[in-house]
């Protein structure tokens, strides 16, 4: 019996809502706090997991009729995978829904299906793009256009009230950021002997590099857009030393709070190298630096405790904050297309474009921080 994915989905992210209310409570005790911290990391595996196995049982999924042209003599029908692939070898170009249940596609762990008799796999280095793409809100923006979204930018004030004079408190200001629809595009190449593979294994190589480039143009996106934006919180003179880790945390939210939980520092190799060489009075290390997979993990002082992710930044700038709060709106599926001519053919190679409408921006008042070292 198929398991409900959808339903599991649902109560993972009510759960995840419950979770948030007791963050932002401040009456719940620090070792609440941490009991919350592991349950939200147990979560956020299994969330992943469930939707990996949703993917892949969709794309294994065999059509109880049989394909247009299959053969006669009751032979098994081509899974619906089988059918894009095949259509995608012919033509050189897929358009490939960006999302499948309100999840991009552009941000999912879901992989094609590849046949496992022989082997179908050209070595590559490894290609990982840090998980900020993951972490931001997705939204699907289909058939619609720009879209605009309010912040308040200060809390109303309270004064003294003196009888027969009016009151000079003052409201809540707000404002709005608008992001608009555009294109991103990526131009990356294989070798052209993907094209002797099986047409399952064909389409696989060519979408996972553009599925790839488009990751890393969106994570290029997203941080720029924070660095560029208004709302963003500069914080600068930082150093990376025993101090750090306590600084930014202390230096996130308003005066009566700290939050936690939801925000995770974005970081580069060479500062997180820097961090875990820093020594305390008895000469151990101040930081455990632990990974969970090769792109994130927990960075501790004693105590305290904040996810990481290894990013593609300048040294002596980190981002730190809730992703959350940046949108990535995406209008419409994600272009692939093919080109094996010109100087592709000189070459040996296969061009592979990649195309998608979309846009990312801060869209919460210092809801993410610029960490600098210098001025």
């Amino acid at each position: 019996m198929a398991c409900n994915w959808k339903d599991r989905l649902a109560q993972i992210e009510q759960r995840k809502k419950v979770l948030l209310d007791e963050v932002n409570n401040p009456e719940t005790t620090a070792e609440r706090m941490a009991q919350i911290e592991t349950e939200s990391a147990d979560l956020s595996r299994e969330e992943k997991e469930v939707r990996s196995r949703w993917h892949l049982s969709e794309a294994l999924t065999v059509d109880p009729e049989p394909a247009p042209g299959a053969p006669a003599g009751g032979q098994p029908a081509e899974n619906l995978i089988e059918q894009r692939a095949k259509q995608f070898r012919a033509k050189n170009k897929m358009t490939i829904p960006m999302f499948a249940e309100q999840r991009s596609l552009l941000v999912s762990s879901g992989k094609i299906a590849t046949p496992t008799a022989v082997y179908q796999t050209i070595g590559e280095l490894p290609k990982v793009v840090s998980s900020i793409v993951d972490d931001v809100e997705v939204i699907d923006a289909t058939g619609t256009g720009a879209w605009d979204f309010p912040y308040k930018k200060t809390d109303a004030e309270a004064s003294d009230v003196t009888e027969g004079s009016e009151i000079a408190g003052t409201g809540a200001t707000y404002d709005k950021v608008t992001i608009s629809p555009k294109i991103w595009g990526v131009l990356d190449e294989v070798s052209n002997q993907v094209a002797k593979m099986t047409d399952v294994a064909y389409t696989a190589n060519v979408q996972n590099s553009a599925y790839l480039a488009l990751r890393r143009v969106a994570r290029d996106k997203i941080v720029a857009a924070i660095k560029a934006s208004g709302l963003t919180e500069t914080r600068s003179n930082i150093a990376l030393d025993e101090n750090y880790l306590r600084t930014i945390v202390l230096g996130y939210g308003d005066d009566e709070n700290v939050i936690g939980g939801e925000t995770k520092l974005y970081i580069n190799k060479a500062d997180m190298d820097t961090l875990g060489k820093v020594r305390g009075s008895d000469k151990k290390p101040v930081y455990d630096i632990t990974f969970t997979d090769s792109n994130n993990g927990t960075i501790k002082d004693g105590g305290l405790a904040v996810k990481f992710s290894l990013t593609k930044l300048t040294t002596g700038e980190q981002i730190y904050g809730n992703a959350r709060t940046v949108k990535m709106p995406l209008w419409g599926g994600y272009e692939v297309s093919t080109d094996q001519g010109g100087e592709y053919f000189k070459r040996n190679m296969m061009g592979v474009r990649g195309l998608a409408t979309a846009g990312a921006d801060l869209t919460v008042w210092h809801g993410m921080q610029l960490i600098k070292q210098g001025e």
